[in-house]
C-alpha cells in the first residue's frame, strides 16, 4: 500500500536551496477554528482533556466517541470543509516568502480521498506548492524528501508524535514543533522533544532564516 499520494518520483526541487516539509491542518489551515463550529452543528463537543482528538469527542450524554465513530466524523467533517477552511493567521504571507529562499513541500496526513479537495484549497488560497498525501508517521516520507537537495531540510508540524518520528528516523532534519492555537499548545507536555517550538508564523520566519 502507498504511504504518499502521490507518489515521490514526480517530486523536483531546487538542489541548491533548503527544503521545508510543512503540514497542513493546524500549521496552514485553522483545522480547530472550523472542526469545532462542526462538532457544534452535530450536537457534539471538544472537552480538550489532551492533545488528541479520540477521547476528547463528546456527546450530549457526556460519553466519548470511540475510534471507529471519531474516523467517521473526521471524514464527515473533511469532506464538508476541506475546501473552505480559514487560514491560520501569518500562514500564507509567511510561506509565500519563505519560499523565496526554500523549497516547500506541503506533507499531510489527510484522508487519500480528500486529497484533490486539499489540493483545490491550497489553490483557492493561492499556495501553490507541491502537495501529498501521507499515511501514518512523517520521518520515512521526510528523510526520502531530504536527499533531494543539498542543503537543509527542515520540517514542521502540529503533532509531538510526528516530530519524534521525524527525529528518530533522521536526525539530520531539523524539526519545528508549531502550535498556533493556544488551548492545544496547553496540553502539550514535552515541547523539548524538537529542534525549536513556536506558536506564529512570524517566529517560524525567524527560525528559518536565522537556521
Amino acid at each position: 500500500m502507498e504511504k504518499t499520494l502521490p507518489s515521490f518520483k514526480s517530486l523536483i526541487v531546487n538542489k541548491n536551496k533548503p527544503i521545508l516539509i510543512c503540514d497542513a491542518d493546524e500549521v496552514i489551515f485553522d483545522f480547530m477554528h472550523d472542526f469545532l463550529i462542526f462538532l457544534e452543528t452535530n450536537q457534539l463537543f471538544f472537552n480538550w482533556n489532551s492533545y488528541a482528538l479520540t477521547g476528547n469527542i463528546i456527546k450530549k450524554n457526556n460519553k466519548a466517541l470511540n475510534e471507529e465513530e471519531v474516523k467517521k466524523i473526521i471524514n464527515f467533517f473533511f469532506k464538508a470543509h476541506t475546501l473552505n477552511m480559514k487560514l491560520v493567521n501569518g500562514a500564507k504571507r509567511s510561506l509565500n516568502k519563505i519560499s523565496k529562499k526554500f523549497n516547500i513541500i506541503i506533507l499531510s496526513n489527510i484522508p487519500f480521498e480528500f486529497y484533490e479537495l486539499r489540493k483545490s484549497a491550497l489553490k483557492k488560497n493561492e499556495l501553490y506548492f507541491p502537495f501529498y498525501a501521507n499515511r501514518g508517521e512523517k520521518g520515512t516520507p521526510c528523510s526520502i524528501i531530504s536527499k533531494l537537495s543539498n542543503k537543509q531540510t527542515w520540517f514542521i508540524d502540529d503533532s509531538p508524535a510526528q516530530v519524534s518520528s521525524v527525529r528518530k528516523i533522521n536526525s539530520n532534519i531539523k524539526t519545528i514543533l508549531f502550535i498556533d492555537n493556544y488551548k492545544l499548545a496547553k496540553l502539550v507536555k514535552n515541547k523539548e522533544n524538537c529542534d525549536f517550538y513556536s506558536t506564529n508564523w512570524t517566529k517560524n520566519e525567524k527560525i528559518l532564516f536565522n537556521g
